[in-house]
Parts: C-alpha cells; structure tokens; sequence
C-alpha cells in the first residue's frame, strides 16, 4: 500500500492503521515510525486519524480481525454522518489544506463535540497552553490535550490527555479539575502534577498539592508531593513510589534525564517524543543503565552525544539510526 499518497479517511479505514493505534506492537511502531520519518507531510493526517480511531474504541476491545473490521466500518459510518468542525488552535491554516471535518460518534471514553478544543503537538515540539481558568498545560511533544469550553464557568473542569502534560493547576471557587486518561482519571483543586499517559498506562507524578487518583472499581489513591503512581489497566491496583518530582519535568526544557534509565527506555522516550528510531547492532546495549541529562533540542547533535556515551559509531538509515 502506497500510505504516502493517503488521506485523513483512508488512514481511519486501514485495517493496520487501526491495529497500530488500537494495539501497538514493536513492529507496528518501527513501521509507522520510520513512515513518518520519511513522510512527515503526513504527521498530521496520521495525528488526526490516530485521535479520531481513539475516540472510538472500547478500552477492552479484542484485537482480531474481527473487531477491527467493526471498528473500521463505525469509523466509515461516522465519517458519512452530517460534519462538525473540530478546532485546531496551534495551526488553523491546517484546514484549508486539509479540508476534512468529522462528525465524532457519542460513544467511548473520549469524544469530541463542539463544547470541545483541542490542543495538539507534533515530534519535537513542546508548547505551553493557558487555559481559561488560569491553569496552564505544558504539552509535551507528540501529545494531545481536549479541554472543555468555558472551563472557568463550570463546577468541574475537565480535560482529555493522551501523551504527557505537565499541570499547574489554579485553584477556582472549589471546583473540580480532572484530567481523563485511558486508564485513570486524576481529581484536584490546586496544584502541580505531571502525567505520562505513554504505551498503554499512566504515570502520575506530583509536585505540590494534593491529587485524587481513581481506577473504575480499584480503590483510589490520595498522592503527596514526591508520589509517583501508575496504572498499567482499570482492573489492576494502582502502584505507588516515591521519586525526585523535579526528574520528570526537565521535559520542559528538551532534556532527557538518563539518571538509572536503560538504554531501551530512552529509545522509547525518543520514539514517542520525537520520532527517532534507534537499532542496535548488539541488542546487549539495550540493558545497559545510564546516567546524566542530554539536551534534545537539536535531535543531530543528542545523536552524536548518545553515541559518544554509548562508545558506539552510528549510520543514519532510512528507518532512522543505527549504532554498532
């Protein structure tokens, strides 16, 4: 198949396509992320078809053909329902290009209406969002974050994260603020939280204040500041440890903490942040632990510095890097 030359539909029809998004596996996501290295006039479309797919499907759904073929045709049914424009704020001259408007389905744990925005952010970019109540959202690269209209005048506030955001929550009147992800759901009046809504499960870091994390029927967790809880699925209990809160949000500034991480968790890092594909000759290195901050802001020369720390020489492919 020839997904160059696709459109925002016919991503949202593809059988892999939705099976990438709906359950990624390490090969799904060399292949997409090595398409997008040499296709990045389509990281928009694939962006927009990714958080359409999501909006769609049950968190339980079974990945068998034929669950994909239902999804496929919900996704065909919705797109010949009437259009509702949904807002791109960082970029609206997208949709001159673009010309594609959907009307979203009522069902799942996210959707879009028009009492929504969205926010978005491409590989590499990170951006600071003020929202209406006075809190402000930084959202990290290759991240989407929904908010709901008139967000000070509502007695909850709510938003839709998938990717990862760090909060500084402003306290309103009392009212709720709660951030929705696929696995969990985050309550706070007033405070500073990071969330990683990464590879399938949620990690919450706190700062300062007070947060309420909640599991559907597993017993919700009061954090602390220097909590970090995760939450690897709904039916699962939540765990908890104490960290340096300050460790995750160095982020903000394009650098990478290395401090005890493996050499394959920074490559995850890389792949979801930024669209950076690494293969190793000997897949030993994968295991080994690091240590230290390498800034991301110029992703040429973080690649020169990995590979000095590595000892390693490192060849640029068509899949991304490869170091031996």
């Amino acid at each position: 198949m020839n997904y160059s030359v696709y459109d925002v539909q016919e991503f949202c029809e593809d059988i892999d396509f939705i099976r990438w998004v709906v359950s990624p596996t390490e090969e799904l996501n060399q292949f997409w992320n090595a398409f997008l290295i040499t296709n990045p006039s389509k990281s928009k479309d694939i962006q927009i078809a990714r958080e359409y797919i999501k909006t769609l499907h049950f968190q339980e759904i079974e990945v068998e053909e034929e669950a994909l073929t239902l999804l496929k045709n919900r996704i065909w049914n919705d797109i010949n329902k009437p259009a509702i424009i949904i807002q791109w704020w960082n970029r609206p001259r997208y949709w001159v290009a673009a010309a594609v408007i959907f009307m979203v389905a009522s069902f799942g744990m996210f959707w879009w209406n028009q009492d929504r925005q969205i926010y978005h952010t491409d590989f590499g970019q990170i951006r600071k969002i003020s929202l209406e109540d006075g809190s402000v959202v930084t959202l990290n690269a290759h991240s989407s974050l929904r908010v709901a209209e008139n967000l000070n005048e509502l007695k909850v506030r709510e938003v839709w994260l998938d990717g990862e955001a760090y909060f500084d929550i402003a306290k309103l009147n009392g009212a709720k603020f709660i951030v929705h992800t696929s696995e969990a759901e985050i309550e706070v009046l007033g405070t500073e939280f990071n969330v990683n809504t990464r590879r399938k499960k949620t990690k919450v870091v706190l700062h300062e204040g007070k947060v309420k994390l909640s599991v559907d029927s597993v017993q919700a967790v009061v954090m602390k500041p220097g909590d970090m809880a995760t939450v690897l699925d709904r039916k699962k209990p939540i765990q908890l440890k104490i960290v340096k809160p300050e460790q995750y949000e160095f982020w903000k500034q394009s650098i990478i903490v290395l401090n005890d991480k493996s050499v394959s968790e920074v490559l995850e890092i890389l792949e979801d942040n930024y669209g950076i594909t690494i293969q190793f000759e000997n897949p030993i290195i994968l295991n080994k632990k690091l240590s230290g901050k390498l800034s991301i802001k110029s992703s040429d020369e973080f690649i020169q510095n990995f590979a000095t720390i590595l000892d390693a020489e490192f060849e640029k492919t068509e899949k991304g890097y490869f170091f031996r």
